[in-house]
């Protein structure tokens, strides 16, 4: 159960609930140029949609009150002493969270690594 939610956590956005049979392919929306590979600068690019939806316009949000999905699209991401998560705080940690995915440790992200099945099979 740890690795599921590590692998959750660090793709960044989640389609459904913890243990969903069916999630969405985050591959749609990372690989823009849907050559099957996603570059650095674009995880980086997807990642930013994902603090739309986390932030919502904000340039701070407190973990807690975020909900489950939230807060593990925010691992990595070390909260302040008043539990905020900055923008430039999270936009910092990913590259690590790239690196974390690619399992193939091939510089890109192919639909496995991107929607944490590669990690689940590791």
């Amino acid at each position: 159960m740890r690795k599921l939610v590590l692998v959750a956590a660090a793709v960044g956005v989640m389609s459904g609930p913890l243990g969903a049979q069916e999630q969405m392919d985050l591959m749609e929306f990372a690989d823009p140029d849907k050559d099957g590979k996603v570059t650095l600068a674009e995880y980086q690019a997807f990642s930013e949609m994902g603090w739309g939806f986390i932030g919502q316009g904000k340039d701070k949000v407190k973990v807690a009150e975020l909900d489950q999905m939230g807060q593990l699209a925010l691992f990595g991401t070390q909260p302040d002493a008043e539990g905020f998560v900055t923008h430039a705080a999270y936009t910092a940690a990913v590259p690590d969270k790239f690196k974390l995915l690619d399992a193939n440790k091939d510089g890109t992200l192919n639909a496995d690594e991107v929607n944490g099945r590669a990690l689940q099979q590791g």
